[in-house]
């Protein structure tokens, strides 16, 4: 050990004595652990907030993919324009968890140096150290050394480091990250709306279909009515051409009464089932053709009902009384499905430049702060 590096040689002397001091007294009076404490918190804050809004946005677009239309107003696939985002966002997902979990584990590492255990430790060896100053043993004097330099390098370069990173964060950064997550969040305000607007269209179409079924049953029914309206006027003129030839070979009073309303007593009993079934199939007609017109204007309401439902999923009115449609315009679902077909590859890149600002913030920056005090302590060592 030579002049230039002996702790007891000016002015190395004075700096280690400088350092015995303040170094004690930094880690009882806690400054540095408090603004590292509190940095480290905001850090934590801002990941747990990207990763929210990559969550929120998995989980919408999760639930767009199964979202597929075929109506006759509208016809496409939501997944297919989302494929790519929803693959992106889950392994970014997967790489903010590590980015938290490196956060977590300097918040506990730092609570744990910033115990009083350590400065006690830290402020013993300060003390014998500063008595060995006045010893003549350089061996010991540089062995008590090298232990206080280790102990305040375990006791303050995690506060540091973390320090310093904030600095870096703050002013390279910060600013452009907020940007990205506000980016971020627009664009799952965007989902939203379209997860929103697609659930009213889905409505809708399932109105529609509805609508078409009932259409289809009524349809159905009034085919089913006119032919038995068909089947009923052949049996009454079947029964009307039979009924006058019974009745005139009965006897011209029967014969004369089938043209009343009521049958004369003369008239068999053959001619009075005839008349009676005949007046049966003429009031089945005529609840028959009464049915047949509740269809039809039933089946008209349909049908209105589903060119009003195409009117309004195309943003139009139903009624010139109307002021505003009530299901949501499918135009502007295309066009908002567009916008974000186009600001897949915007999203894309900035995405993965907030991922590498995430990583070089939480595991590069302090790693390489770590070996820069590392470097430090090296040096220092070899001169004790």
């Amino acid at each position: 050990m030579n002049n230039a590096t002996n702790p007891k040689s000016s002015p190395w002397r004075y700096f280690w004595l400088i350092a015995l001091l303040a170094l004690p007294a930094l880690g009882w009076y806690g400054v540095l652990d408090e603004f590292s404490s509190r940095d480290i918190n905001q850090s934590i804050s801002n990941a747990g907030l990207i990763y929210g809004s990559a969550r929120g946005i998995n989980a919408l677009v999760s639930l767009l993919q199964g979202t597929e239309f075929n109506i006759p107003f509208l016809t496409f696939s939501i997944g297919e324009v989302l494929d790519p985002i929803n693959d992106l966002i889950e392994r970014f997902s997967d790489v903010i968890l590590v980015a938290l979990g490196s956060l977590a584990l300097q918040k506990i590492l730092l609570a744990i140096v910033s115990q009083s255990m350590f400065n006690l430790v830290l402020t013993a060896i300060a003390i014998v150290s500063g008595v060995a100053f006045f010893l003549d043993s350089p061996r010991i004097l540089s062995a008590l050394l090298r232990t206080f330099l280790l102990v305040a390098f375990f006791r303050f370069s995690l506060g540091l480091v973390v320090l310093a990173n904030s600095w870096v964060d703050a002013t390279f950064l910060n600013e452009a990250d907020q940007q990205r997550l506000q980016a971020m969040d627009e664009f799952k305000g965007e989902l939203r709306q379209i997860d929103t607007l697609s659930k009213k269209t889905e409505e809708a179409a399932g109105q529609f279909q509805d609508v078409q079924d009932a259409l289809r049953i009524l349809e159905q029914e009034l085919n089913e009515t006119t032919q038995e309206i068909e089947t009923v006027n052949a049996a009454i003129q079947e029964s009307g051409n039979r009924l006058p030839v019974l009745a005139n070979t009965a006897g011209s009073i029967c014969g004369l009464s089938v043209h009343t309303p009521i049958i004369s007593p003369t008239c068999p009993e053959s001619v009075k089932k005839l008349f009676t079934a005949l007046g049966d199939l003429r009031a089945n007609r005529t609840a028959l053709q009464e049915a047949l017109t509740g269809i039809e204007a039933e089946i008209e309401d349909k049908r209105e009902e589903l060119t009003c439902l195409d009117n309004r999923q195309r943003g139009d009115k139903c009624h010139f009384w109307e002021v505003l449609p009530d299901a949501p315009n499918v135009g502007i679902l295309q066009s908002k499905m567009k916008d974000i077909e186009s600001r897949v590859s915007e999203f894309a890149e900035n995405t993965i430049n907030l991922l590498v600002s995430l990583l070089l913030k939480t595991i590069a920056i302090p790693l390489l702060f770590i070996y820069l005090l590392l470097k430090i302590v090296h040096v220092n060592w070899g001169r004790i």
